[in-house]
């Protein structure tokens, strides 16, 4: 049995913009976990609506779980992750969006992953979507090929506190939110650190129309482009050349490429270089900006039947 005075061994930090509806689900998750040594931090990240109070009635309604709340004025998702971050005690982390859920054995297999494995820095897992669309997402093995150019976990991927010291914690993009995750990942494929898959469902990943990845994903090729030139160690020249094409001021405005023109140049030349590098996602990397474009519901639709024709997704 462990006391509140004991420090546990995982942090679970869950930023919260207007969304404090979906709280309670979230933390009643971590409450539900097989695996007991945990603490919750909640982070306020200037929400404008009840998530202070909301919170503060979970924490009465669990007084003998460690559930802290922190509040910010609003300073975006990677802040409100990183200050979740400095006041956590754990050596392990887990950020958890305020609108996803945990399975009961999530932190119980990442937790004993990160035991099991010293070289290794995150540990990721099998998803179900859930909410607009209904259905598992299977993801891959680790390998950092894979990870420099397609994204391979979602934000709730368990990870060891000292690995976001050795990186300087999550990075805020100046203009859309909704890669610092992703970003994230490869920072600490940069530091050395290698990646762990469990091959299962153990996260539930809400999907609504309009969300914040929705529209970080109008703008990939730009935060893509961002992403390789802050790493260039892992990337080629003609890789950089190409980012450095797509932020220049001829091309870019504000981090956003200045016209549909511009899009489709830039888009045609990243095809070119996922031909070069990474052939095998080729068919996702050309179908997925128009695919990222339609409804949620059609998404899933089109999932089912790449499934049932077997073709990649």
């Amino acid at each position: 049995m462990h006391t509140m005075l004991d420090n546990p061994r995982v942090s679970v930090v869950i930023p919260c913009y207007n969304q404090a509806r979906f709280l309670p689900e979230a933390v009643a998750s971590v409450v539900a976990q097989t695996f007991t040594d945990w603490e919750i931090i909640i982070v306020d990240d200037g929400s404008p609506d009840d998530t202070t109070e909301v919170a503060q009635r979970l924490i009465a309604a669990h007084p003998d779980r460690r559930i802290r709340l922190i509040r910010q004025a609003n300073r975006g998702l990677a802040e409100a992750r990183n200050a979740g971050v400095r006041a956590a005690s754990a050596p392990y982390i887990l950020p958890l969006d305020a609108d996803d859920i945990i399975e009961p054995d999530m932190l119980a297999l990442t937790a004993a992953a990160l035991d099991a494995h010293p070289d290794v820095g995150f540990v990721y897992t099998d998803v179900r979507r859930f909410g607009a669309e209904n259905n598992v997402m299977r993801t891959l093995p680790y390998s950092l090929e894979r990870l420099r150019f397609e994204n391979l976990m979602m934000p709730a991927t368990l990870f060891r506190r000292e690995a976001w010291e050795q990186v300087g914690g999550f990075r805020n993009f100046s203009r859309v939110q909704g890669y610092e995750d992703r970003e994230f990942w490869v920072s600490l494929a940069d530091a050395g650190w290698k990646g762990l898959h469990i091959p299962q469902p153990l996260l539930r990943y809400r999907r609504t129309e309009g969300s914040m990845l929705s529209q970080a994903r109008r703008h990939d090729l730009e935060l893509r482009a961002q992403i390789f030139l802050d790493h260039p160690r892992l990337y080629e020249p003609d890789v950089l050349a190409w980012a450095r094409r797509v932020l220049s001021p001829e091309w870019s405005i504000n981090g956003a490429l200045r016209s549909p023109w511009r899009w489709l140049l830039a888009y045609l030349g990243y095809v070119i270089v996922i031909w070069r590098h990474h052939p095998a996602l080729l068919l996702p990397t050309i179908v997925h900006p128009f695919f990222w474009r339609l409804p949620i519901r059609w998404q899933g639709r089109l999932r089912a039947l790449a499934r049932a024709i077997k073709l990649p997704q």
